[in-house]
């Protein structure tokens, strides 16, 4: 999942910065942004596409997609981890266009806001490497799937440590605006609060799932397993008795 994601956004970060002139740009920016007037009329295509457009500095995502991205997958598995960052997006931007539009119905903002420009990766990766840093690279119990030579080379506290430099580095830009309510601030703190909350069902998922799985294995063992007397050990202790028994009838009658 992280590959695809990565090499959707280097495409189309290619033309955008390459193939396309500034008024092209902005009608790009235009048609993708999430706001108000896009997410009334095409709500599904503008979450999507909007997350494979930047406007600034587009290749800087990619590295911290990298240490974002691939250990959410790693830990929790492609299709949550999808579930994870896409519904970080998708609450992110309801929350922070939902404030907007209140604001703008008090006469706080101007109409305009309907028009705002809202593009980029940053909901996804935010609520990504708040992932990564809370709960690690490595998944709960680790089965034959989580083999990988990156992962097997590269130990988990450098994913988090990764992570946590790129939020680091990241944090200026992401809660810039916070203190007036700015609509990428709080749909950034709103996205990686949903990372967060989801990591924890997911690893209490997990948790409830293996010890599940294992109080069955439990049930199906054989009794030798469980502490309890074999079968067989028996009928052999049983066989040398009753032929003493017919041997003794042999010679009383």
């Amino acid at each position: 999942m992280p590959i695809l994601f990565i090499m959707a956004f280097c495409a189309v970060s290619s033309v955008y910065a390459y193939g396309l002139g500034p008024s092209d740009q902005r009608s790009l920016v235009a048609l993708t942004a999430t706001n108000l007037v896009n997410l009334r009329t095409d709500p599904l295509g503008t979450l999507v596409a909007s997350a494979f457009v930047a406007e600034a500095a587009p290749w800087m995502w990619v590295a911290f997609a990298i240490v974002g991205l691939f250990p959410v997958v790693h830990r929790f598995g492609n299709l949550r981890a999808l579930f994870l960052v896409s519904t970080a997006q998708v609450i992110g931007t309801l929350v922070s266009e939902g404030l907007l539009a209140w604001q703008i119905s008090t006469g706080a903002l101007p109409e305009s806001m309907r028009f705002l420009d809202d593009v980029g990766p940053s909901y996804v990766i935010a609520s990504g490497l708040v992932a990564t840093i809370l709960y690690g690279a490595e998944p709960a119990v680790r089965t034959a799937r989580h083999g990988h030579w990156l992962f097997d080379r590269v130990p988990g506290r450098w994913w988090r440590i990764g992570a946590a430099v790129g939020l680091a580095l990241l944090a200026p830009h992401l809660f810039e605006g916070l203190g007036h309510l700015e609509v990428a601030a709080v749909g950034h703190v709103v996205a990686m609060a949903t990372g967060a909350g989801l990591g924890l069902l997911l690893t209490w998922f997990e948790r409830g799932r293996s010890g599940r799985s294992g109080r069955s294995g439990l049930g199906g063992a054989p009794s030798s397993v469980l502490g309890g007397a074999s079968t067989e050990p028996s009928r052999s202790l049983v066989a040398p008795v009753r032929e003493t028994l017919v041997t003794n009838t042999h010679l009383w009658f």
